[in-house]
């Protein structure tokens, strides 16, 4: 079994490698823009045949980039999977073999059974695949974005509906605020760093979960404790699988013979929204049956805390995704030629590193005020340097100075 903190931590790696990924698309896609769209009204008011072909152009060698670059970021991803799930699996059967031992039952380690070896390589490669997929379209997406907002610069700017500048400020802060997204085939969106980190975080509550099920099946032992941890999440509330809150923190039986507990298929284990599901941080093991350190998680705090932490989440996505856009706004300003339309995006910059300041502090009083420890990790994004922040941090006082707030 595995302590919900440390399933909470184990994606960190994965996510973090996601985060440069992102952050080089989306800097990517911003040069290459300014490139074709930041040189000036003159030059953006071609023929729309030689605009559309230089655009076609431009985005057939932006795709060769981000692909290029896939295979290294692949790379990285491969090693760091591959090690978060061997030593979540290594951890979720010490902890089991220390009841199997007082039952005097022997085990073997995890790497000296072929049945289980394959089941973790089952799951790693599943996660990989997500992986994959979400790199792949997510480089489409990129290629996508480029052109549509190339194009839509273009479009307004010819019919007169908006000055070159708007146009190119604009464009330029669509991409670089909400930069790509995995889409999902029910519709939902979301970041690639948040997609992998949950495909990982899943994977591996499911590797180890399945391991601990068939080592449970070899000792033919039929208790098994279920973990707990404020901040469940309740679903619908009602007693269905996709009420954390529900199930967890208690004794099963495996089988579902033994009349002192209830059966183990009512956690939902092995569906999306159940035990070991979507980004499900509850793990189980053996139990004897009488020990449950879980037992004392109440009920109020879990809900308070489910809000709380929830909350949490959203400020520290909101600060990552502003920085995004800072760096992003950065890179346009850095490569647009024109003068007008540099302090036309100037301008942007200035405003969106004051916003990412006050983000910040209504993070920090956030936690503050209701007692939770701020993670400044999850704050951080890729290539968020000393010097981005001195350049925000200058820019957001500019902002200041200029509106005189």
């Amino acid at each position: 079994m595995l302590r919900p903190a440390y399933l909470a931590a184990i994606a960190e790696g994965s996510e973090q490698i996601a985060s440069e990924l992102h952050d080089y698309i989306v800097q990517a896609i911003v040069g290459r823009m300014m490139e074709r769209i930041g040189r000036g009204e003159k030059y953006l008011l071609t023929s729309a045949d030689r605009w559309r072909i230089q655009i076609l152009q431009d985005a057939g060698e932006l795709l060769e980039n981000i692909t290029a670059e896939l295979s290294l970021y692949t790379g990285k991803q491969i090693q760091e999977i591959r090690s978060a799930m061997e030593e979540a699996g290594v951890k979720a059967l010490e902890a089991d073999d220390l009841i199997y031992s007082a039952a005097g039952l022997s085990t073997v380690p995890l790497w000296e059974s072929p049945v289980l070896v394959r089941l973790m390589e089952r799951n790693m490669n599943a996660s990989l695949g997500e992986w994959r997929n979400y790199t792949r379209t997510t480089a489409e997406e990129a290629q996508r974005l480029y052109i549509t907002e190339c194009d839509k610069a273009y479009n307004r700017v010819m019919s007169g509906a908006v000055a070159y500048t708007q146009a190119v400020k604009e464009a330029v802060e669509e991409v670089a605020s909400a930069g790509v997204a995995v889409k999902y085939p029910t519709g939902h969106t979301d970041t690639l760093e948040t997609a992998t980190a949950r495909a990982v975080r899943t994977g591996i509550a499911q590797a180890t979960g399945d391991i601990s099920l068939k080592r449970m099946e070899e000792m033919d032992w039929d208790t098994i404790l279920v973990s707990a941890h404020i901040g469940a999440r309740t679903g619908d509330g009602g007693q269905n699988p996709g009420n954390h809150l529900w199930w967890q923190g208690q004794f099963y039986s495996r089988s579902g013979t033994d009349k002192r507990f209830p059966p183990f298929s009512q956690t939902g284990y092995g569906t999306g929204e159940g035990l070991c599901g979507w980004n499900c941080r509850h793990s189980f093991g053996c139990g004897d049956g009488v020990h449950n350190p879980y037992e004392d998680i109440q009920t109020e705090d879990n809900v308070r805390m489910e809000k709380l932490e929830k909350r949490q989440r959203e400020l520290e996505r909101r600060v990552r995704k502003t920085k995004r856009a800072v760096m992003g706004m950065q890179v346009a300003v850095e490569k647009c030629q024109d003068e007008a339309a540099r302090a036309v995006l100037q301008q942007e910059l200035d405003r969106k590193s004051f916003l990412l300041q006050r983000q910040n502090r209504v993070y920090q009083d956030f936690c503050k005020y209701n007692n939770l420890r701020p993670l400044s990790e999850r704050l951080k994004i890729a290539r968020w340097s000393r010097e981005q922040a001195a350049k925000a941090r200058g820019a957001a006082r500019r902002y200041q100075n200029a509106k005189r707030i």
